[in-house]
């Protein structure tokens, strides 16, 4: 089977556009918060979480869950700066680790109506270990084993029936299994696509 007739063929990929998740506002700060997919075990216990947030304005906090480490990455806008303590710059396409359940988020730039932008993604590593990693997708190709959702920076991708362009993802059935269990990549097919995938 080529890669072009196994992505059509795949299980359905669940099409969203991150603009139009619910939103929550920050602990402080201009700015809010979007859920875009994650898995918790039967009890409602938290295995991992993936969120876009959005920040307007010159600073902004955000409260983590206690008990994960979180990964960062600036997907839009300006660049900020991520702390407590001594800040950390976080440029687009860059990715951070960050231990501390309060994130404070300061952009020493402003741009007038322009969002800064960064994903995190939060897991308790003895539950799940998914990462985040950015790629360049062109033409028809096979997913890395384990993908669970990209996010479409830019270009466009097709997979499971589902097609994402840029502010888009694509959960993957595989974020919906145990995660003992790493599902074969599905195949996919890529217009010039940079993207964001959570792995593992």
């Amino acid at each position: 089977m080529n890669p072009v007739s196994l992505a059509a063929s795949t299980a359905p990929a669940e099409l969203l556009q991150l603009r139009s998740l619910p939103r929550r506002g920050l602990a402080a700060g201009g700015g809010h918060v979007r859920e875009i997919c994650g898995r918790r075990g039967a009890n409602g216990e938290l295995h991992w979480t993936l969120q876009l947030v959005e920040l307007r304005g010159p600073a902004g906090i955000l409260h983590l869950a206690h008990e994960a480490t979180h990964v960062l990455a600036g997907i839009g806008g300006p660049q900020v700066e991520v702390g407590p303590g001594a800040s950390v710059g976080l440029r687009k396409e860059r990715v951070l680790r960050h231990t501390d359940p309060l994130l404070e988020l300061r952009r020493p730039r402003l741009r007038a109506a322009e969002l800064s932008r960064v994903l995190v993604l939060s897991t308790v590593t003895a539950r799940a270990r998914p990462a985040l990693v950015f790629a360049d997708l062109h033409g028809a190709s096979i997913l890395p084993d384990g993908v669970r959702a990209i996010v479409v920076r830019s270009g466009r991708v097709s997979t499971g029936g589902s097609t994402a362009a840029a502010m888009e993802a694509l959960v993957l059935p595989s974020a919906m299994t145990g995660d003992g269990v790493v599902a074969p990549g599905p195949g996919i097919v890529a217009d010039d696509a940079r993207v964001l995938m959570v792995v593992g």
